[in-house]
């Protein structure tokens, strides 16, 4: 999610809250001075403080209430997610702005909890006053959550809440003793914030530190593999092995623009209709004009999906042509088969060219072109996986048997629902790659097995 859709979401729940507030606030008017102090001549009276403070704080509940469940439908399955710390492990292995996204909006989401509840109530000046008012709030969201189906109980949003509303408390508590006692006192209070900055400035500071990136084929979770029978065809190797790291061309936002547009110039096509939107990984490129063209660009390996939109126009159809029919068309967008490629028709009209881990000197070749060939003879869709990685260094991966001793250990990647693994057979290990964080293609374990009765293929990282 990008931090204008961010802002937008924000926005749009803000001037919901505003509306609700002004709403109930002339309800409230009604009430309490026509009713109450006319009618009934009632004599307690309110401070603007405590009406300001009210008002802010049914505001923000009203906002929370509306990213949460108005933001979304529901579409989910009402799932659980009990794995302590599943969602930063889930966020550390892709190190994707997304996933830390989620975790960091889910602490900031609690943190004007923290702050406006002390000055509500003096009675939450007391931490354990705001840690189960803050605990009730966030175990009623999760509840409600899987009750509707408007999203799933993750026991990591129930301590990122908890820890944003104890730094809202530690800063709101941090300013009162500041004003009251001076600043010697309020270390104490300060000290959740500083913690989780120091955590996450320590965490991001290693991750660029170290030479390669993350694996997303990490798992979040232990399978268990107690009850499993495990069953292996071939000797596994019990010696480690050197073999080499590769590196994408990953590209900047800047080339990958100017890649998008030289691509498009070969079309011949009006750049100054072009629209970018810009993720950290990806950029989608779009000319919206009487036939609209699109490209997925990824910046991490340079690969890209593309798709003329005039294949969807009456009387367009997908047509078989021989392969260098489609060489041909393929060269109009300077695009180059590799030599070596194995070729082979997919449907009417969809063709791929396949290359597995093929070396040439300090280079590997890796991945699938996809085309879609149109009966108005040009080619209208393409998606280029196939990538040229250059060899960065070599490097001492473990072993076959180490590698499995992993899996055995049930740390591996693997979806089941209730993350228990009956039968496990291998087939086959074979050395692949695979791509991180960074656009390093780094070496893993596949193992081509039958988990459960359905063909899979686990991966454990090499290095």
């Amino acid at each position: 999610m990008r931090l204008q859709e961010i802002i937008g979401i924000v926005r749009e729940y803000f001037f919901l809250a505003l509306i609700a507030v002004m709403v109930l606030g002339v309800i409230f008017f009604i009430g309490y001075f026509l009713i109450y102090r006319k009618l009934l001549k009632g004599k307690k009276r309110l401070s603007k403080k405590q009406l300001l403070l009210s008002g802010m704080f049914t505001g923000y509940v009203i906002m929370v209430i509306g990213v949460t469940f108005l933001n979304r439908g529901p579409n989910f399955q009402g799932g659980m997610n009990l794995s302590f710390f599943s969602s930063y492990r889930e966020a550390w292995h892709s190190f994707s702005v997304r996933h830390w996204q989620f975790v960091i909006l889910n602490i900031f989401m609690f943190v004007p909890l923290g702050i406006l509840l002390p000055l509500l109530h003096s009675r939450f000046k007391k931490a354990f006053w705001i840690i189960g008012a803050a605990a009730l709030f966030t175990l009623t969201i999760e509840s409600v959550q899987l009750m509707t189906k408007y999203g799933n109980f993750v026991v990591d949003d129930l301590f990122n809440n908890l820890l944003g509303a104890i730094i809202g408390y530690g800063v709101v508590m941090g300013i009162i003793t500041i004003k009251e006692k001076g600043v010697k006192h309020s270390f104490l209070y300060f000290s959740p914030l500083f913690l989780v900055v120091v955590l996450f400035g320590s965490m991001f500071t290693y991750y660029h530190l170290k030479e390669f990136g993350n694996l997303s084929i990490m798992p979040t979770y232990r399978i268990d593999m107690t009850q499993a029978t495990t069953t292996v065809d071939n000797q596994l190797d019990i010696h480690r092995t050197t073999v080499p790291v590769y590196k994408a061309p990953s590209y900047t936002n800047t080339a990958a623009d100017e890649f998008v547009m030289a691509f498009f110039e070969k079309k011949n096509l009006d750049l100054s209709k072009m629209e970018v939107i810009a993720y950290q990984n990806e950029g989608v490129y779009w000319i919206r004009d009487e036939i609209s063209y699109n490209i997925w660009f990824h910046y991490l390996d340079g690969s890209y999906s593309y798709t003329d939109f005039s294949s969807y126009n009456e009387g367009i159809e997908p047509k078989d042509v021989g392969e260098e029919t489609i060489i041909d068309g393929l060269l109009q967008f300077g695009i180059h088969v590799p030599r070596g490629s194995l070729f082979q028709k997919v449907d009417t009209g969809s063709y791929e060219w396949t290359v597995d881990k093929k070396v040439r000197e300090n280079q590997l070749i890796d991945g699938v072109l996809r085309v879609g060939y149109f009966n108005d003879d040009t080619v209208k869709i393409i998606e280029n996986h196939l990538i040229t990685y250059d060899k960065v260094k070599d490097v001492q991966i473990k072993s076959e048997q180490e590698a499995y001793q992993e899996i055995s250990n049930g740390k591996f990647q693997y979806v089941s629902e209730n993350k228990r693994i009956e039968s496990l057979h291998i087939h086959k290990v074979e050395v692949s790659y695979h791509l991180d964080s960074k656009g390093y293609y780094q070496p893993v374990y596949a193992f081509l097995s039958t988990v459960n009765g359905m063909e899979t293929t686990i991966l454990i990282p090499g290095i």
